[in-house]
């Protein structure tokens, strides 16, 4: 819990320091060893901390060179970002669907071994987070921002990542409510399983499935939109 929290501070100083203009969209920031000389802290925070910007798509991480930050970071994802603030949640999932169980889609022809690998660690992460609110939170994030990477569309990318940014405190308020981390760590696994299987058709479901329940949880009971006829007979 305390290294989930140093990160989510440690994240938000670099957030900050990226808006000051201290390093430029397409920059890379100092190393992990740097960074963590800097904040005298572990590389692990540090790390931790670079997933939660990738998250949110200000950063890009490449395994072979660094964290990158984004180009578009103040371009059409951003711009979202700054204008979900006070839409309805009903709206917000209605858009979830049209755009994620596409990207899971796609994810499932195009995903590279790297991302692959990445959101197996995520699984694992979370089932050791159950009882962890944020941490839980940030690999739920880092989960569907990575499908979204793992799909080649930049648009979706910048899409997922604002959609991010506009829902975290809605998903954090779900969790400490009515949210089940356990069922929902199910539905990511049936995402992933389909994903690693290459079915383009069953990660679509597997994700269209996956956002009922969340749905459900946050909107604290009912059947969600995302249930009805016309959204089962979609794709």
């Amino acid at each position: 819990m305390r290294r989930t929290r140093l990160a989510n501070l440690i994240a938000h100083e670099l957030e900050t320091l990226i808006q000051e203009g201290v390093w430029v969209p397409g920059a890379y920031l100092p190393p992990e060893r740097v960074l963590a000389d800097r904040f005298k802290v572990s590389r692990v925070s540090i790390r931790e901390a670079l997933r939660l910007l990738e998250a949110r798509g200000v950063i890009e991480i490449h395994p072979s060179s660094g964290a990158r930050v984004r180009s578009s970071t103040t371009a059409v994802g951003h711009l979202l970002a700054s204008r979900l603030e006070g839409l309805s949640l009903t709206d917000l999932f209605e858009f979830r669907y049209i755009v994620e169980p596409e990207a899971a889609a796609l994810a499932a022809k195009r995903a590279d071994k790297d991302v692959l690998d990445r959101l197996a660690d995520i699984l694992t992460e979370q089932e050791a987070s159950l009882q962890d609110v944020h941490g839980f939170l940030a690999l739920d994030l880092e989960f569907h921002q990575l499908i979204a990477v793992a799909s080649g569309n930049g648009v979706l990318q910048e899409m997922v990542s604002a959609l991010n940014a506009g829902l975290r405190e809605t998903r954090l308020r779900a969790i400490k409510a009515t949210f089940d981390p356990i069922r929902s760590l199910e539905g990511h696994r049936r995402v992933l399983k389909a994903i690693l299987s290459g079915d383009a058709d069953g990660a679509r479901q597997a994700m269209r499935q996956h956002l009922k329940e969340v749905e459900a949880s946050a909107l604290g009971a009912g059947v969600p939109r995302g249930g009805d006829e016309g959204w089962e007979g979609h794709g």
